[in-house]
C-alpha cells in the first residue's frame, strides 16, 4: 500500500509534465509562423510598439502609454526592450515576449483547471485547447504586438490566483486595467463568484476587495505621475504631443452603448459572424486577417461540431446543477472563466453598438477563455461515457479544422515563404540607397521599423511619431514617395505599390 501511495504522485507528476509539454508544443507550433517570419503578420500598429521598444532600449525615449495616446500602458514595449538591447530589434524579438505570455497562459490554465477541479492533467488538456489551438486568424491576434491583445487573459488568471492576496491582486488589476480595460471583466467576475458563495460579504472578504481596489488606485496614481516625464509621441516629445487625451476610464465609459435595437443586432452578429470567425469555423482566406498567405481557414459545416460541443456542455452542467441542488467547489473556477467570457462578449456588443467585424475582433478574444471554462465545467461533472465520448468527438472534429489550417500555413512557409509587399519595398529602398521617404500610415512605420530606422518614412496622413516628420522635412530633396497609385517617373515595386519622386 505504501509503495502504491509513493508511485501515484510520481505518475501524476509525469502526466503533468507530459500534459504541459503537449500544450506548450501546440502553442509554439500555432505561433511560429507569425513570430519568426516577419512578413507573415506585421503592420504599422505593431511597428509603433517595436519603435517604442527600440527607443527605450537605446534610452532615446521613455514611453508610458502607446505613442500618441493616454491609454494602453506600454507593457509590450517594456518587455521587448531588454531583448532588443541584447539581440537587436526585429519582428521576432518583438513578438518573443508575447509567445512567452501565450505559453504561460496555456500552462496556468492547465495547472489551475487540474488543481481546482481535480481533473487528471491529460484530461485538463482538452478544455485548454480552446486557447492553445485556435485557428490561424485568431492565433495571429494572440501574438500581435499592438498594445494588449493576449495580456488580459493572463491578468484574468492571475487575478484568480491572487484573490486571497489583495495586494498582489490590486497590482495586477491596476497594471492590467491601464494596459487594456478588458481586465476589469476578471474583477467583476471575481465579485460575482464571491457574492454567490457568500465570501464577499464577510469581514475578510470586504477587506480583501477594498485593499485590492486601493492598491489598483495607487498603481493608477503612480502611472499618472510617471507619464509626466514620458516621451508621449516618440523621442523629444511630451504630453503636449498626445493627440488622443482620453484615459482608460474615459475609453471604457465612452464605449458603452445601451440601445436595445443595436444590442439585438449585436447579439445576432456575435453568434453568426464573430464567433464563427474567432473559433475558425467559417471559410475565410487568411489574407483577410492581414496574413501573408494563400491558405484558407475553416470548413463548411464545421460550426456544427463546435455548437454541439458547447450546447452539450451547457445542458450537462445545467442538468447537474438542477439535479444536485448544490454547488460543488470544483465548479467555481470554471464558472469564473465562463463569466469572464460572457462579460467579454456582452461588453463587445455594448461597446460596438452592435457593429462587430474583422477590425474589432480583438476586442473579444476572452471568449476563448469562456470556452475553456465551459469545457472544464463539463468535465468536472464527470459525465457518462456516452456523453464524454460525444463531447470529445465534437471537440476533436473542431480542433482538426483548426489544426489543418495551421498545418497548411506552416507547410506554405517551410516550403517557400511568400514575399511580403513591405519586404519588397525595403529591398527596393536599400537597392537605391534611399534613406528618406513619405507614405501612408500603414506603410510608413512598418518600413521604418523593418529597416531598423535606417530608412525614415514620414506618414502623410496619421502621424504618431512627429520626429520622423521633422527628419524627412530636412531631407526633402532626397526623399521619395511610396505610393499605392502609379506615377510619372516612378518605379513599380509590386502591382499596387510604387516608388515615386516627390
Amino acid at each position: 500500500m505504501l509503495a502504491q501511495q509513493m508511485v501515484a504522485p510520481a505518475l501524476r507528476r509525469r502526466e503533468r509534465a507530459i500534459a504541459a509539454g503537449v500544450v506548450l508544443l501546440i502553442v509554439v507550433l500555432r505561433s511560429v509562423v507569425f513570430v519568426f517570419w516577419e512578413q507573415a503578420h506585421f503592420d504599422s500598429d505593431q511597428a509603433i510598439t517595436g519603435l517604442m521598444a527600440r527607443h527605450l532600449s537605446q534610452l532615446r525615449g521613455f514611453p508610458v502609454f502607446y505613442y500618441g495616446q493616454n491609454y494602453m500602458l506600454a507593457v509590450e514595449a517594456w518587455l521587448a526592450a531588454p531583448i532588443f538591447a541584447v539581440a537587436g530589434a526585429s519582428v521576432a524579438t518583438l513578438k518573443l515576449p508575447l509567445l512567452a505570455i501565450n505559453m504561460a497562459i496555456a500552462v496556468l490554465l492547465l495547472r489551475t483547471i487540474e488543481r481546482e477541479t481535480g481533473l487528471r492533467p491529460l484530461l485538463a488538456v482538452l478544455p485548454a485547447l480552446f486557447f492553445a489551438l485556435p485557428p490561424p486568424g485568431t492565433a495571429a491576434r494572440l501574438v500581435e504586438a499592438n498594445g494588449g491583445n493576449v495580456e488580459p487573459a493572463l491578468y484574468i488568471i492571475l487575478l484568480w490566483l491572487t484573490r486571497k492576496r489583495p495586494g498582489w491582486g490590486g497590482l495586477i488589476l491596476g497594471v492590467g486595467f491601464l494596459q487594456r480595460e478588458f481586465t476589469i471583466y476578471g474583477f467583476v467576475a471575481l465579485l460575482v463568484v464571491e457574492a454567490f458563495d457568500g465570501s464577499l460579504f464577510t469581514k475578510d472578504g470586504i477587506r480583501r476587495r477594498l485593499v485590492m481596489l486601493r492598491t489598483a488606485a495607487e498603481v493608477w496614481l503612480v502611472v499618472q505621475w510617471g507619464k509626466q516625464f514620458s516621451s508621449a509621441a516618440g523621442p523629444g516629445t511630451s504630453l503636449a504631443n498626445v493627440f488622443h487625451p482620453r484615459d482608460n476610464l474615459s475609453e471604457l465609459t465612452s464605449r458603452v452603448c445601451l440601445d436595445p435595437a443595436t444590442a439585438l443586432r449585436g447579439v445576432t452578429k456575435l453568434a453568426t459572424e464573430h464567433w464563427p470567425v474567432l473559433f475558425g469555423t467559417r471559410v475565410i482566406p487568411l489574407a483577410d486577417f492581414g496574413i501573408e498567405s494563400h491558405v484558407r481557414e475553416g470548413m463548411p459545416g464545421s460550426w456544427v461540431f463546435l455548437l454541439a460541443a458547447m450546447l452539450l456542455a451547457v445542458v450537462v452542467v445545467g442538468v447537474r446543477l438542477v439535479r444536485d441542488r448544490r454547488w460543488r467547489p470544483e465548479y467555481t473556477f470554471c464558472s469564473y472563466l465562463v463569466l469572464v467570457g460572457s462579460l467579454s462578449a456582452a461588453g463587445y456588443v455594448a461597446g460596438r453598438c452592435g457593429e462587430l467585424g474583422f477590425g474589432t475582433m480583438r476586442y473579444d478574444l476572452l471568449s476563448l477563455i469562456g470556452a475553456v471554462g465551459l469545457g472544464a465545467w463539463f468535465l468536472s461533472t464527470h459525465p457518462s461515457k456516452l456523453l464524454m465520448s460525444t463531447w470529445v468527438i465534437c471537440l476533436a472534429a473542431w480542433l482538426s479544422v483548426s489544426a489543418l489550417a495551421h498545418a497548411r500555413l506552416l507547410a506554405e512557409y517551410l516550403g517557400g515563404p511568400p514575399v511580403g509587399a513591405k519586404q519588397l519595398i525595403v529591398k527596393n529602398l536599400r537597392a537605391q540607397g534611399i534613406q528618406y521617404a513619405v507614405s501612408d500610415y500603414w506603410i510608413a512605420y512598418a518600413i521604418t521599423f523593418m529597416t531598423d530606422e535606417q530608412v525614415i518614412v514620414a506618414s502623410e496622413d496619421f502621424v504618431r511619431i512627429p520626429a520622423y516628420q521633422d527628419i524627412v522635412a530636412q531631407h526633402t530633396d532626397k526623399a521619395v514617395r511610396i505610393s499605392r497609385t502609379a506615377c510619372v517617373g516612378g518605379r513599380t515595386v509590386t502591382p499596387g505599390l510604387y516608388l515615386c519622386p516627390r
